[in-house]
């Protein structure tokens, strides 16, 4: 007789939590998923002024570039196929996964080490013919070819003394995802399965751990929610995001949440600007991503500003993770301060003014048919990052196997959504450790990077920054 599957409570209704309970209970596991937000009511998984959760927005970069990550690599791209399945699942009109290519600009005419790993990367797993070198007359071609060079777009970059020459890689494999309805899609998914939902204020909120024995016994019996109601359980996955720290102060040294800026631009009516629809949809128009294009010529040091195509409704998202900013606070039970998301009330649109200031002149740079169109939202987006960039998924020591972290997205995480289940159900299932798994493991013996050593002093901080005004928000350019 087959032993029954543990009971799992779930904290956390979004990619992470969604793509692990997906899996889990296809293999039969029990499984109830918690979550503040009524994601179960009318709303779904939507945007509202009090989400700064990164699993609820409109739409998020799939690209399997990487450097020399091969192992990410080929994630991306086990995940693009189930995106594709997805699509035809969903039907015409309906896809989650939009090919729209991404055309990786670089800061200037030459590709840098990191674009040279990556199309090395390619090049071994026998996708070169899938990137676009801007310069090389061979790739050109090839674009021609295959229906992409008209994607690959020239720019003029401001420079200190004039304008400067520029290097960029069309990735024709790359695009967008739609995260919101992604998630919607797996929650249905999981209501067939049978997945319970416990969702909302107080009922869906976590308020502590329910604990048994001490010391080398100490094991996690379930949770508590905010409504006082206590919920068994055999094991706890903590899919939390950007509030993992917060809620599990065991991990507040290895994972900080940490905001990106992200605006939207409205485009005037289709009928009044039919060119500029057209030009900016996603069958014209690639994903780009590049360097805050900076006047002085000065390199910032990574790609990390990037815009979408335009959506149904004709909005245009942009963002700038070159700043990603923290929100320390101190917290009872915690012997210092740690970086956390605003809490639900307190206002996720007042963007610092640098993140604008970098907005504008990418705008200007390379969108500059919307420089002169307002703002017409903007928002604080928290993700978890990590000390690495790599995710935290793993058993939590001390606790007897009965704790398990599933955060630290840093970022990155969306486009994993159909396939990060899989790989979280072997560790959850003690499966012998791949190389990817590896770089999940619990690693508090790495050093503090990626930000986290700067804490509480550092420049990063919210209360830190010079925040932009109405005024300030009137024109998307400069």
């Amino acid at each position: 007789m087959a032993l029954a599957k543990p009971k799992v409570a779930i904290v956390g209704a979004g990619i992470f939590g969604l793509s692990t309970a997906y899996y889990l209970a296809e293999d039969g596991y029990d499984i109830t998923i918690f979550d503040q937000h009524a994601y179960d009511s009318n709303e779904g998984y939507k945007l509202n002024p009090c989400t700064t959760a990164a699993s609820v927005d409109e739409n998020k970069i799939f690209r399997a570039s990487y450097g020399d990550e091969i192992y990410y690599q080929r994630l991306a791209y086990e995940a693009r196929a189930i995106w594709k399945e997805w699509n035809d699942e969903m039907g015409p009109g309906k896809e989650l996964f939009m090919e729209s290519g991404m055309l990786r600009v670089q800061p200037s005419d030459e590709l840098d080490e990191l674009e040279k790993q990556t199309l090395a990367n390619m090049t071994k797993e026998g996708l070169r013919d899938t990137q676009y070198i801007l310069t090389n007359e061979e790739d050109v071609r090839r674009a021609e070819r295959n229906g992409w060079a008209h994607k690959l777009l020239k720019f003029s970059i401001p420079e200190s003394d004039g304008k400067r020459a520029f290097e960029a890689v069309l990735d024709s494999t790359a695009g967008y995802v739609y995260p919101s309805a992604g998630c919607a899609y797996l929650a249905e998914k999981l209501h067939k399965l049978g997945a319970k939902f416990i969702e909302g204020p107080e009922k869906g909120v976590f308020k502590s751990f329910r604990i048994e024995g001490e010391g080398e016994s100490k094991r996690v019996i379930g949770i508590t929610t905010a409504d006082g109601k206590e919920h068994s359980a055999d094991l706890v996955i903590m899919a939390c995001g950007a509030a993992s720290a917060m809620l599990v102060p065991d991990v507040s040294r290895v994972l900080e949440a940490t905001a990106g800026s992200v605006v939207t631009v409205q485009l005037p009516p289709r009928d009044q600007v039919p060119e500029i629809w057209d030009k900016y949809s996603q069958e014209n128009w690639p994903v780009i991503i590049g360097h805050d294009p900076d006047p002085t010529g000065k390199d910032v040091g990574s790609r990390s500003i990037y815009a979408f195509p335009r959506t149904d409704d004709g909005l245009i998202k942009i963002g700038y993770r070159v700043t990603k900013y923290t929100n320390f606070v101190k917290l009872p039970g915690f012997d210092r301060p740690i970086s956390v998301p605003l809490r639900p009330g307190i206002d996720d649109t007042s963007l610092p003014m640098i993140s604008v200031k970098g907005i504008k002149t990418f705008v200007s740079t390379f969108l500059p048919d919307l420089a002169a169109l307002p703002i017409s939202a903007t928002r604080l987006c928290f993700y978890t990052d990590t000390v690495d960039n790599s995710w935290l998924i793993d058993y939590l020591p001390g606790y007897n196997d009965t704790l398990f972290m599933c955060t630290g997205g840093s970022g990155h995480g969306a486009k994993f959504t159909p396939i990060l289940g899989k790989y979280v159900r072997d560790v959850v299932q003690k499966k012998p450790k791949t190389e990817l798994t590896y770089h999940w493991r619990w690693r508090p013996e790495l050093p503090l990077g990626n930000g986290l050593e700067e804490g509480p002093d550092g420049p990063r901080t919210l209360d830190k920054q010079e925040r932009a005004t109405p005024k300030d928000l009137e024109r998307a350019g400069w």
